[in-house]
């Protein structure tokens, strides 16, 4: 139930209102009896009803919200439901998986997927957590790891950028059933040579964590905000540490926290935002000596990191399971993102292999037989077998019928456009460019017939990669959009110099033919 002071009140605002209207109506019929004091009052009491009425308004925006929400729990994630969710992204990792070609490649992405199958099908309660220190450099990411093992396992410094990579340390919780694996990183903002290839080591490992101890020295810049509202969209659980918190006063130290609190207001829950000293200072004092002289010394300090194992301990115990799960299902879903992008960059190479050999032997047939006139059908700029081979790079196989359907449609799509002529022209000017404008008739014609067979290819690739669809404008924006990509001046010269080399040059290296001689 929600307590009476979370309760809107759009009841006693009602009341008010209607009280400063009825006063401002009974000011407005008095007539002349106020005297000087009626327009003084009807000012006054128009604005307190003003007042009264936008008052009434925000309470009843606030009266559409339940107020159950504030006392409510967040709903808790389901294993069941999260589990089945990792199964269903497996299967459709899997079958990415199966369909690529690379043998090394394929073998490399069944292995990841095996050993996330095999996480997920894990019974044991107890498990490993992936707990991943991320932050700023010199932020003290790796004396909080010192300090959390007990033990000084990494190098800290002066020097930004002490952490190279990835450092792996286990670390096992005694107040709850459970192994931490704790994995320090590399920093942001790190200068020198490699500090920005670095930085991104430090962000893969973070996407993988199960838990993300985000380590501060100081309220929130710009960077690390951003960061952590990244990682906070990919579903990582985090918890911020305000580290060196020895070197604030009190006071300094609660307002640094509060702020902290305020500014990750529903990205980062308040009791995730702890505080402590990975390496205190030490301590200065006056040590008083036998022969009565005193000297300052400076004490130890041990770290102050309880609040940060209690607080990893209370998440593993009421959280743990359902991290794992819900961290094998992101990593599931990238798996299946990074081998349909392996299949896809296999596929796009073949169908521009595909491409890039019907567009010659297209020239090469038209070079040696001239079409009459400059004629898409007559010179093969659409071919079937064309087609037919890139469907089947996408695993479809179309019927005869189909493959003319698609042919006719794409030839008149492009006559629609005013392609051949475009075409014609664009390769014509490419040749007055070059030295090779003399070489023979039907030159021009054949190069242009290649280059519009490539348009055609092209726009056939995009078509069966968006799961047969043209995409906007349909198939005429399709070999429009493909004729716009190939008119630049770069790809004109090097398509002329490599027809020059496939084709254009077997006439100057013909044998001439003999003179005949008289007897």
């Amino acid at each position: 139930m929600p307590s009476p002071r979370n309760r809107p009140r759009p009841l006693a605002e009602s009341a008010a209102a209607l009280v400063a209207g009825l006063f401002f109506l009974a000011v407005a019929a008095s007539g002349d009896r106020l005297g000087a004091w009626r327009p003084a009052l009807l000012i006054g009491l128009g604005l307190v009803l003003s007042l009264a009425v936008a008052a009434l308004g925000r309470a009843l925006l606030r009266g559409r919200r339940p107020a159950e929400v504030e006392d409510e729990a967040p709903p808790r994630l389901d294993p069941v439901v999260l589990a089945q969710a990792a199964e269903q992204q497996s299967a459709k990792a899997r079958e990415y998986i199966e369909k690529i070609r690379d043998a090394a490649r394929r073998q490399e992405l069944q292995g990841e997927l095996a050993r996330l199958d095999e996480g997920r099908l894990a019974t044991s309660g107890a498990g490993e957590l992936d707990v991943v220190v991320f932050g700023t450099v010199s932020a003290g990411k790796t004396s909080l790891v010192n300090a959390l093992l007990g033990r000084e396992v990494g190098r800290t410094g002066a020097v930004m950028g002490t952490t190279r990579e990835g450092e792996n340390h286990v670390y096992t919780l005694e107040a709850a059933e459970g192994v931490v694996r704790l994995v320090d990183t590399p920093g942001l903002a790190e200068a020198g040579p490699g500090g920005a290839e670095r930085e991104q080591d430090a962000r893969r490992l973070a996407e993988r964590a199960d838990l993300l101890l985000f380590v501060v020295d100081h309220d929130l810049i710009r960077r690390e905000y951003a960061a952590l509202l990244e990682l906070a969209r990919l579903g990582k659980r985090s918890i911020v540490v305000l580290n060196k918190k020895d070197r604030f006063p009190d006071a300094d130290l609660a307002a640094i926290r509060a702020k902290l609190r305020e500014r990750l207001e529903g990205v980062v829950p308040a009791d995730d935002v702890v505080t402590v000293a990975a390496a205190p200072r030490p301590l200065e004092v006056r040590e008083r000596l036998g022969d009565g002289t005193s000297r300052t010394v400076f004490e130890i300090q041990e770290p102050d990191v309880q609040p940060l194992r209690d607080r990893i301990a209370a998440v593993l115990a009421d959280e743990g399971p359902l991290l794992r799960l819900a961290n094998l299902l992101l990593k599931t879903k990238n798996l299946g993102r990074d081998a349909e992008s392996a299949l896809g960059g296999e596929r796009d190479r073949k169908c521009r292999e595909l491409v890039d050999h019907y567009q010659w032997v297209t020239a090469t047939t038209v070079f040696a037989n001239p079409v009459p006139a400059l004629n898409l059908v007559q010179g093969a700029a659409v071919q079937l077998d064309l087609i037919a081979d890139l469907a089947r790079v996408y695993d479809l196989n179309p019927s005869p019928v189909q493959l003319r359907a698609l042919a006719a449609k794409l030839v008149q799509a492009m006559l629609k456009a005013g392609l051949a002529e475009a075409a014609s022209s664009v390769v014509a000017g490419v040749f007055k460019r070059t030295p090779m404008t003399f070489v023979a008739a039907g030159a021009v014609q054949a190069v242009t017939m290649a280059y519009l067979a490539r348009i055609a290819g092209e726009a056939l690739a995009e078509y069966f990669r968006e799961g047969e669809s043209w995409g906007p404008g349909g198939v005429e924006g399709a070999v429009l959009r493909r004729f716009e990509a190939n008119s630049r001046a770069d790809f004109l010269q090097d398509f002329a110099r490599q027809a020059f080399d496939r084709v254009l040059s077997r006439v100057w290296s013909r044998p001439a033919a003999p003179e005949s001689r008289s007897t």
